[in-house]
C-alpha cells in the first residue's frame, strides 16, 4: 500500500521540496499544512501514515501539539535544533522518529518515512546519542537508588508496579503471589523509603530515579 504522508512546515520552499523527494520516492503526500494549529485540522481530517513536523512554528510549535498528533499519525520531528531538550522533549511526548535540517538527503528521508510507517523508529545520530545519554542516567540512577535505599530486585519490580498504578490484587496476579507475600514486601519497602504507604513511596522512589 502507498505510504500517506502530511508535510507540516511554515515555509513553503522547505515543503515543497519535501513533496517532491516523497513523491519521488513513490509516498503520496496527501496534506499539508504551515503551522501547528493547521497540523491538528489536516491530520485530523486526513489521518495520514506518517507526519512531517517541523519544530518550530508560528501560532502552535511542533512540540506543542505533538504529542496530539501522536495520538493520530506516526510523527517525524524536523528540526535543526540539535540540543537535548528539544530530541528528548519530542520523544517524551510521543515522536516516532526525528530528522534533522541541518543533514537530511531525499534517501534518509525516504528510508525514515518508510519505516515510521511500519511501526519502526527512526533516530538521526544525534538524536540516538540523546537517547542513550539518557538510557544510561536513568540506569545510573537506579543504581544509586538501589546502593541507598538497599531494595532487593523484587522490591524495586514492586516499585516499577506501584508507579503503573496497580493494586496489591493485581500485583499479586502478575507476580504470581499471594496479597499478603505482596503485602509484606511493600512494608519492608515503605520502611526502607521511609515512608508510610503507596503514595509516598511512588514519589520518593521517581524523585529518585
Amino acid at each position: 500500500m502507498t505510504i500517506r504522508v502530511a508535510v507540516v512546515d511554515d515555509n513553503p520552499m522547505v515543503r515543497a521540496g519535501l513533496r517532491a523527494m516523497l513523491e519521488l520516492g513513490g509516498l503520496d503526500v496527501i496534506a499539508e499544512a504551515g503551522d501547528g494549529r493547521a497540523a491538528v485540522e489536516v491530520v485530523t481530517r486526513y489521518r495520514p501514515d506518517v507526519t512531517l513536523l517541523d519544530h518550530r512554528m508560528p501560532v502552535a510549535d511542533g512540540l506543542q501539539v505533538l504529542s496530539h498528533l501522536a495520538d493520530l499519525t506516526r510523527v517525524l520531528l524536523l528540526t535543526s535544533d540539535d540540543s537535548d531538550a528539544v530530541i528528548a522533549a519530542a520523544l517524551a511526548q510521543g515522536a516516532s522518529g526525528f530528522l534533522s535540517h541541518n543533514s537530511l538527503g531525499g534517501d534518509e528521508l525516504l528510508r525514515a518515512v518508510r519505516a515510521v510507517a511500519a511501526g519502526e523508529g527512526w533516530l538521526a545520530p544525534v538524536a540516538a546519542a540523546v537517547a542513550v545519554r539518557q538510557l544510561r542516567g536513568r540506569a545510573e540512577r537506579e543504581s544509586a537508588a538501589r546502593i541507598r535505599f538497599d531494595l532487593t530486585r523484587r522490591e524495586r519490580e514492586l516499585m516499577d508496579l506501584l508507579i503503573k498504578g496497580m493494586t496489591n490484587g493485581e500485583i499479586a496476579a502478575y507476580l504470581v503471589l499471594s496479597e499478603k507475600t505482596v503485602k509484606n514486601h511493600l512494608n519492608h519497602v515503605y520502611a526502607k523509603l521511609g515512608v508510610r504507604h503507596r503514595t509516598e513511596a511512588v514519589a520518593r522512589w521517581q524523585g529518585e530515579v
